[in-house]
């Protein structure tokens, strides 16, 4: 950041610019945040009919139940192991969780999972047809300690579905109105977590609100990101 040659320095989200700002001498007017994009055509509320019975049925998880998603990997710091805590509270007891992603110790939090939450947790590895999950969930969840940006949230609110997301996430950036109540103060606490996911997921079937994830999804396209 000190060379002669530095023009400007893009961040991804406002919280990436304060680190820098905190840690490096440099000038807060060469630092110009710009927010990744997401694909608003491949990930689309109308393929959520579509996708939901073919993965649930291939993940054995019940057509009328409750689906939380989460996708990543590397999932300490992205906070699964809190996620999964917040499965001991008996409001979730109907809900099923989704992970999506990869982890060396992926066996031990599967594992973990039958005792924590027995029958209600599954996973399966990096997905190609990664839209077809989000079609088949009610909201996505990203508990995370750190997080850059999150394109996984844009890729859940141009899919129509309602996130409930860490402050530590860049992406909580974007999140307007009712969607705001998906935002987790404090990621280590399992409570607080459970609490975001009950009032989310009793809100996630509401139109408006869909409608609202899907209009920052548009607006956040890779088209409007290069213009």
């Amino acid at each position: 950041f000190s060379s002669p040659q530095l023009k400007k320095i893009i961040a991804v989200s406002n919280s990436v610019k304060t680190d820098i700002l905190a840690n490096y001498p440099v000038a807060e007017k060469n630092i110009a945040v710009l927010y990744n994009g997401v694909d608003s055509h491949r990930f689309h509320p109308s393929n959520g009919p579509e996708h939901r019975y073919a993965v649930r049925h291939e993940c054995n998880i019940p057509l009328d139940a409750p689906l939380v998603l989460f996708v990543g990997n590397g999932f300490r710091r992205k906070g699964l192991d809190k996620l999964m805590s917040a499965w001991t509270s008996p409001r979730l007891s109907g809900t099923y969780l989704l992970v999506v992603g990869a982890d060396a110790r992926i066996d031990r939090y599967r594992s973990w999972a039958n005792s924590v939450a027995p029958g209600k947790v599954r996973f399966v590895e990096h997905q190609a047809n990664i839209e077809s999950y989000y079609g088949a969930a009610d909201l996505l969840a990203l508990p995370s300690l750190q997080e850059a940006f999150g394109n996984v949230v844009l890729e859940a609110l141009a899919a129509g579905l309602p996130v409930v997301i860490s402050r530590n996430v860049g992406a909580a950036e974007l999140l307007e109105g009712e969607l705001l109540e998906g935002i987790i103060e404090q990621p280590e606490n399992p409570r607080e977590i459970a609490d975001k996911l009950v009032l989310v997921l009793d809100k996630s079937r509401d139109r408006a609100l869909r409608h609202r994830a899907r209009q920052i999804g548009e607006t956040y396209s890779w088209e409007n990101h290069f213009r």
